[in-house]
């Protein structure tokens, strides 16, 4: 029995359904199950970053306000203050009249944020611009168990009907540096609030900040300020190692999602119903499903109305697919007004696409044989070189073991000078190392020049150990030392007699001093330098142009700046007939700070 061919209709709609509406179903479910669990990340995502936004908001007017006072545990009358004597009645109230004068107005009233200011000496007396002695020894209380902590908030309280956060600032001693008293801070909530306030959770979503011993500090219901975080809250957060956790089923699940911040210890809770999150993406999705079944229908119509007029006409395209799959592409299908010629069309430039195609992947085929042969020739010379350098080290090394065979001391002590210039040249010079480092490296240069100027006298007056805590770049101070040779010496036709370094340590780092006693420049030409130095501003620097004579000072500031910071850098102290000073400022290397110790 002979089975009946199909027709080329059965055939779409065969392939539709069997091929096309099938999988898509099938793939259509996973999808929605899949969605589900992406649109509840998404919504988890977005307010995990709007946590981290007011945190970070938080932490920037925290840290703004923490720069703000730290001038006024110092100053002079709060120091006075904390030092009188509980039985100088007089000495007390000039005091008290002074910070109410003197300290009140700029730090109180010219800040809308702080709604008062209070200090507490650990011999007794205590001074407030408002309502103050009932909350003594509250607040006494409450340091004594927060321990030694420099920057601590202490939570909400009314003040005067005033709800207001209480930040507390040790006050040290100025001369025996001993905790001497506290500067009690209460600041307005309504900075707070404003940063909160503008960020929206859904219609009942809450948002909280928790301080670190897990109670409330701020809370949308004021109820709740100062209570503990419940212990779902607190088995949520301790027990997942996500920043968030959910509660609830279907319709009734909530999120909770927390940021805590590493500055100032407080952590951003917020909670809000999944659905109030979501609602909006599952309408879009929904929506998006709708829209794809209707294009479903569509296609099917178009595909079954599209077949009874295509059979008449794909024989005559079929025979011009096979020259074109033979390598003929420049036969073209005749032009029509249907949906035929629609499709004929379409073939004609598939064909030209692919013509094309064909030209621009020879093209590109032949620019990727260029590029690697480019790269291959900037690899060898690239690694040329390097070999150069390495070249110059190990004859060095040769001449200094001839000389050490033939016993000429200075040649062997010249070449292993030479030779540990060469191996500190032809490391990164971007690289940071110890200053101690590059002190070595400038002596290694001086102990050269030493030879050619026999009467050449140097002075350091440096502690090497304690260079060794302090960060710089390669070729920052030999550099300088160069300059001083080639421009305050041998520039003005004078033999070089003397080079100092000077250096002395600070609680910012170090300052260091390079001397000669050459011809110095012009007054003119030293303000135009210092005045470059310090108004040249970073991204001018990244330009890589100076604005003014004398680039390897100017590379060796900018580079500095760029690389530390504001206030380091280059600076001339002085120059003129008698010498030029030259002066590098450069910090602590991170974890070598030691300000318990500044000396020369």
């Amino acid at each position: 029995m002979r089975i009946k061919t199909p027709t080329i209709r059965g055939k779409l709609l065969f392939i539709f359904f069997g091929y096309f509406c099938v999988p898509f179903l099938a793939l259509g479910l996973l999808w929605y199950d899949r969605s589900m669990k992406t649109i509840e990340e998404n919504a988890v995502r977005n307010s995990e970053q709007l946590m981290q936004q007011i945190n970070y908001n938080l932490d920037a007017y925290l840290t703004d306000f923490k720069k703000a006072t730290l001038p006024l545990l110092n100053h002079s009358v709060i120091q006075q203050f904390v030092k009188v004597d509980p039985s100088d009645q007089y000495a007390y109230f000039t005091m008290s009249y002074r910070i109410e004068s003197e300290i009140i107005p700029g730090a109180v009233y010219n800040r809308n944020d702080i709604y008062g200011l209070s200090v507490i000496s650990l011999k007794g007396p205590y001074f407030s611009n408002i309502a103050f002695a009932d909350r003594v020894k509250l607040y006494t209380a409450a340091i004594d168990k927060k321990g030694e902590d420099n920057y601590r908030i202490l939570g909400i309280i009314m003040t005067n009907g005033t709800p207001v956060i209480t930040v507390t600032r040790k006050i040290i001693d100025n001369e025996t540096y001993l905790t001497a008293g506290y500067l009690i801070i209460d600041l307005s909530l309504n900075r707070i609030t404003d940063i909160i306030q503008n960020a929206k959770l859904g219609e009942s979503g809450t948002i909280s900040i928790v301080n670190s011993d897990e109670r409330y500090l701020y809370h949308p219901d004021s109820a709740k300020w100062g209570e503990r975080l419940p212990d779902s809250y607190l088995q949520g957060i301790k027990g997942v190692n996500k920043p968030y956790f959910t509660y609830g089923t279907g319709q009734s699940k909530h999120i909770v999602v927390y940021n805590q911040s590493a500055k100032t210890g407080l952590t951003i809770v917020s909670e809000v119903p999944l659905k109030e999150l979501t609602g909006d993406l599952i309408y879009f999705r929904n929506l998006t499903l709708g829209l794809v079944l209707i294009l479903i229908v569509l296609a099917f119509l178009t595909i079954f109305s599209f077949s009874l007029s295509v059979t008449r006409s794909l024989s005559h395209l079929l025979k011009l697919m096979k020259k074109a799959e033979l390598g003929d592409l420049h036969v073209r299908a005749p032009a029509r007004d249907d949906e035929i010629g629609s499709l004929n069309k379409g073939f004609n430039r598939m064909l030209e696409d692919i013509d094309r195609l064909i030209e621009v992947n020879r093209v590109a085929h032949m620019k990727e044989k260029e590029m690697a042969i480019r790269q291959r020739e900037s690899k060898l010379q690239a690694l040329q070189a390097r070999i150069n350098p390495h070249f110059l080290y190990n004859t060095l090394g040769v001449i200094n073991a001839y000389a050490i065979i033939a016993k000429v001391k200075p040649i062997s002590q010249m070449t292993v000078w030479l030779s540990d210039l060469f191996r500190y040249s032809i490391d990164n010079p971007d690289q940071a190392v110890p200053l101690s480092e590059e002190i070595k490296h400038v002596f290694n240069y001086m102990y050269i020049q030493k030879e050619r100027y026999q009467e050449l006298l140097l002075d350091a007056d440096l502690d090497v150990e304690r260079l060794g805590d302090i960060a710089t770049m390669r070729f920052t101070v030999q550099p300088i030392v160069e300059n001083a040779f080639i421009h305050g010496y041998e520039g003005h036709g004078i033999k070089p007699s003397y080079i100092g370094l000077l250096a002395w340590f600070d609680e910012a780092g170090v300052v260091l001093h390079v001397i000669d006693k050459g011809s110095g420049m012009l007054p003119e030409q030293l303000d135009a330098y210092n005045d470059a130095f310090a108004a040249v501003t970073e991204e001018e620097m990244l330009q890589g142009n100076a604005t003014f004579g004398g680039i390897g000072l100017w590379n060796v500031h900018s580079r500095l700046r760029l690389e530390f910071g504001e206030p380091y850098g280059l600076r001339i102290v002085v120059s003129g007939t008698g010498g030029t000073i030259v002066e590098i400022k450069l910090p602590y290397r991170e974890g070598k700070h030691d300000v318990q110790h500044p000396d020369r």
